[in-house]
């Protein structure tokens, strides 16, 4: 190959590669796709930069055919946490349609270079169609309690709200400290400082009220905070606690307690054992499914003599989630979820000793008398009371067999009656059926005292609140949250 050639053939090869970075240059910056995230009130966070996975269809549009994503596939990939939601659509330039998410049959998205995504309604207003579209939203118009954050004091639930709707609300961008370093370069130190941008509500903003008393943050799973300072901090799915200072963080939470008490169900725990150690025998009585607002109800109706007559009253706060696993392991335990680890119903196996383990280290003797199951797996077994008598309940089956157990040698009874939350559930928290339990609970307790040489705790593992066919517990309101603490003495007898 001659001179000539060569410097041909150079030439050529120089001016393909410049061809082809041209070419890549080109085709990176028409292809390159912003970030579209669906957030909100949904199980899986989607982001539309990743569009693979999405099946595209073609329509007619301003008298083009373009390749589109259909948005109702797009938001049902996310998984809404109900069918009845709103769709909240934001673009870059602050504009913002809100549309119905039961109306998305010819709703799509668009990317292209002049409009970024956009949204095309063909049965809305021209409105509706965002361009350069940053988030969608959806907010969820159905949501049941546990979908959302409440926030509740002792008597009053004062707020319910979603993630997608304080997403689409007023919140500040704030800047947190993540970390420092430096470099030495001859001698020279440079310094940076890392930040990280988040989205945050104070609490005391949210409520709109200063916040005073001991406030209480629970998240899905059972743990809980208290509250310092801190914010709470909205991610595209869900709603946290954190607080730089402390460095305390509780993900997805959902209740928040204002002015919580300081008596807890706990507390059970630890009273028996200080009256155990004082040299007192100690008769635990626990009202599955009595709820504060129910005791204060009993109270007003003058339907509970017995319990009215107590001095030693306050109001409780159970764990959370208030049901019978977790309440019960609370009072048995004197720990919260995340140190027993009993978090719902689907746990049995306790993490810690219980009052029991703890009475025996004592060379003390316990009695547990339950309903009809074993519940938790205790250090000791419980005394099982079928319904012998097929009346629907087991109440009177666990009275009989505590009275002849007080006769025994046990310092330390522990007596599980489930006849309120059996008919609270049937019937209603305030129903006929469940007004009579309560009633008659009173009067097994006042029996009991009346045999029983030594101290008397009652309380509940957890309230109730009202549905449309009877009632249910699980939730952070106050109906469930709040159970009646009380202290007295047996022995008593009427004159």
């Amino acid at each position: 190959m001659n001179k000539s050639n060569k410097i041909l053939l150079a030439l050529s090869i120089v001016l393909l590669l410049i061809l082809i970075a041209t070419y890549y240059l080109f085709l990176s910056k028409d292809h390159y796709v912003p970030d579209l995230f669906v957030r909100g009130d949904i199980e899986d966070v989607i982001n539309l930069k990743e569009t693979s996975s999405f099946n595209q269809v073609k329509i007619e549009h301003k008298g083009k055919k373009i390749k589109v994503y259909k948005l109702e596939d797009v938001v049902n990939r996310a998984l809404p946490l109900s069918e009845e939601y709103e769709l909240v659509l934001s673009g870059n330039d602050g504009r913002r349609a809100v549309i119905d998410g039961k109306q998305l049959n010819f709703s799509y998205l668009n990317y292209s270079s002049e409009n970024g995504w956009e949204v095309i309604n063909f049965n809305h207003p021209i409105s509706s169609n965002i361009k350069l579209l940053k988030n969608i939203t959806v907010v969820d118009k159905k949501s049941d309690f546990f979908d959302s954050l409440t926030i509740i004091t002792q008597s009053e639930n004062i707020i319910k709200t979603t993630v997608g709707e304080l997403l689409t609300g007023s919140y500040t961008k704030k800047p947190f400290l993540r970390g420092s370093s430096t470099l030495n370069v001859d001698g020279q130190l440079y310094s940076v400082d890392v930040y990280s941008e988040k989205r945050v509500i104070s609490l005391a903003d949210l409520v709109d009220r200063e916040i005073l008393g001991r406030t209480v943050i629970y998240n899905k799973k059972g743990e809980t905070l208290i509250h310092r300072d801190g914010f709470l901090e909205l991610t595209n799915n869900k709603i946290s606690y954190f607080n730089s200072e402390s460095e305390e963080w509780l993900e997805d939470i959902t209740g928040i307690v204002l002015d919580a008490p300081l008596t807890s169900n706990k507390d059970v725990f630890y009273d028996s054992l200080h009256y155990l150690e004082a040299g007192y025998k100690v008769l635990v009585v626990l009202l599955d499914g009595f709820g504060y607002h129910q005791y204060n109800y009993c109270l007003d109706e003058e339907i509970i003599p017995f319990m009215a007559e107590i001095e030693n009253s306050s109001q409780a706060i159970t764990s959370y989630k208030p049901v019978t696993n977790t309440g019960l392991a609370a009072v048995l335990t004197g720990k919260a979820p995340q140190e027993n680890k009993i978090y719902s119903r689907d746990f049995k196996h306790i993490a810690v000793d219980d009052i029991f383990k703890k009475i025996s280290k004592m060379s003390l003797n316990s009695v547990y008398i339950e309903g009809n199951i074993k519940i938790l797996n205790t250090s000791i077994e419980p005394i099982l009371n079928p319904d012998l008598n097929q009346n629907g309940i087991t109440d009177d089956e666990i009275f009989k067999k505590t009275l002849k157990q007080m006769n025994g040698n046990a310092n330390f009874v522990f007596v599980h009656f489930h006849g309120i939350d059996d008919m609270g559930h049937t019937y209603g928290p305030y129903g006929e059926k469940t007004i009579e339990m309560i009633t008659q609970s009173d009067r097994y307790i006042q029996e009991l005292a009346q045999n029983w040489p030594g101290k008397i705790i009652i309380t509940a593992d957890h309230g109730m609140h009202s549905i449309l066919n009877g009632g249910d517990h699980g939730l952070v309101i106050y109906q469930d949250m709040f159970v009646p603490y009380l202290i007295t003495d047996g022995g008593l007898k009427d004159e």
